[in-house]
Formats: structure tokens, sequence, C-alpha cells
């Protein structure tokens, strides 16, 4: 009997010991960033800032406002495949502190890029980042190996995506004279083709498809949200219209096109799916 209240004794001791380690705090806190090599995707027009957050570690509510200052680091690329960013390029919403708010356990500031500065640098794919280490906080440590962030930076144009792809091309052989017509569309949208549009600027998308062949288009976004379309590689390509949705959802489509003695008339509908934006590190 003894033996069986000892048993119970030390599994209440050992309950208890792991019960105060979890409702307890650490014995000391600590400030890092989340990520040391992330890249970061801005979107021409609609996505033209980031964040760059702070997270906290080591009890388990925060109570008070806590603070970390940083600094721009140069010195941190060395190595590494990027350039600095020109202080140019971007504004911090702070230039040297990041709060966590009471009641949080992470904090950041906002940092806004001048797309057209940035575009003028670099393709969608730049060789540049922004190094960043932070040198105090009101914690009581700095993590020593998340005590620094690179972010690379890349932007693709308003347009680049997935879209479904519907519509119908007619044929005429200019030889025989003998005409077709090929329609591609499907009343449920998921059961359509798709078609990727790549950023090549930052106003200019290319297709991975033309009509419902092998090919591309070049789509360029003017500033009235009008069209400029072009296939560099086909043969006397007229473009007859071209117009986006006041949503920018839909792209609508008209053009012809020569491949030898074949004539191809093609009327497209793009619909919008996906950005196919992941999260990256380098």
């Amino acid at each position: 009997m003894k033996k069986y209240i000892l048993i119970v004794l030390v599994l209440l001791t050992v309950t208890s010991c792991k019960y105060e380690e979890y409702i307890n705090d650490y014995d000391y806190t600590t400030v890092y960033f989340s990520f040391q090599t992330p890249i970061r995707t801005l979107i021409v027009g609609e996505y033209e800032a980031i964040k760059l957050g702070i997270a906290m570690g080591g009890k388990r509510e925060n109570k008070v406002d806590e603070w970390a200052h940083f600094e721009i680091t140069p010195e941190l690329l060395a190595g590494t495949p990027y350039k600095i960013l020109p202080s140019e390029v971007y504004t911090l919403e702070n230039d040297h502190e990041i709060i966590i708010p009471k009641g949080e356990m992470q904090g950041d500031i906002t940092v806004s890029f001048n797309m057209e500065q940035l575009a003028s640098l670099d393709e969608p794919v730049t060789e540049y980042a922004l190094p960043v280490t932070i040198t105090s906080t009101s914690l009581d440590r700095i993590h020593e190996t998340k005590n620094s962030t690179i972010i690379a930076i890349k932007y693709i144009a308003n347009l680049d995506g997935t879209w479904y792809h519907k519509g119908i091309t007619k044929g005429l052989n200019l030889n025989s004279d003998s005409t077709w017509v090929r329609t591609y569309t499907h009343s449920t949208l998921e059961k359509n083709h798709t078609w990727v549009l790549n950023s090549l600027t930052s106003t200019k998308v290319e297709s991975n498809g033309i009509g419902y062949l092998e090919g591309s288009l070049q789509i360029d976004l003017n500033d009235d949200h009008s069209l400029f379309v072009t296939a560099t590689d086909e043969e006397n390509f007229i473009s007859k219209s071209a117009s986006l949705s006041n949503d920018k959802k839909e792209i609508y489509l008209s053009y012809s096109f020569q491949r030898d003695t074949l004539v191809y008339e093609s009327t497209d509908t793009l619909i919008f799916a996906d950005r196919n934006i992941v999260f990256e590190t380098w």
C-alpha cells in the first residue's frame, strides 16, 4: 500500500512541475526575426508595401508595450547574391524602432515602395535586398542567431497570375480555302484550360498560349487601364480589340495571326484565377 501511495505522490509532483512550467514565464524574454532569408513579392498597383516584423518569446502574456531598435546593415550582404536596396526606393514607417503592443506577441512597421523607381532599377526578379539587424530591446535578450534578416525584394506586374482561358478560334487555309472553328469554352469555370501570365516588366506580361495553340501574347497594361497586345513571334499579328474589366478580373481579347498558309482569328476571355504567390526564402 505504501508503495502505491509513493508512486501516486511522485506522479503528482511531476505533473505539478510540468504544469508550472506551462503556466509560468520562461527565465528570460527574447526578441527575434521569425525568418532570416525571406523573399517578398510586391504587386504593381495593388500591393506595394510589406511588413517588417519582430516576435518575442519567453512569457505567456505581454502586459506592456515592448520595443526593439534596428539598423539597416549593408555588411550583411557580403557573400550573398544581393545588393543593398537604395534608400530612395523605399520608406520606413519608423526608421529605427518596432513596437510590440501590449497584449500582442509580435509587432511590425510598414515598408512602402516607390514602384516606378524600383522598376527602373531592375527586372521583376531583382538583385536587391533589405538587410536589417536588431540592435537593442526592452526585452531581456536579442536572439543570438535570429537577430537579423535579409529581405530579398521582387515584384510582379498587375496582370501576373493564372487565368482561366476560354474562347473561339476560326481558321482559314489559304491554299485550299478550307475553314474550321475550334471552341474552347466550358460552362463550369474550373473546367476551362488555364493560361499563366508571367511578368516581363512592371506593366507587361506574357502568356503561355495563343488561341488554342502553343505560343505567346505580350499584354501591356497602360496607366489608363487600356491594354496593348502584341505577339512578337507570330506573322501578320493584328490586335483587333483588347480590354480589361473594371475590377481587373477579366481580360477580353480579339486578334488574328498567320502561320505559313494558315490564318487564325481568335476571340478570347481570360478570367482571373490565382496570383501563384507562395512563401519563399533564398
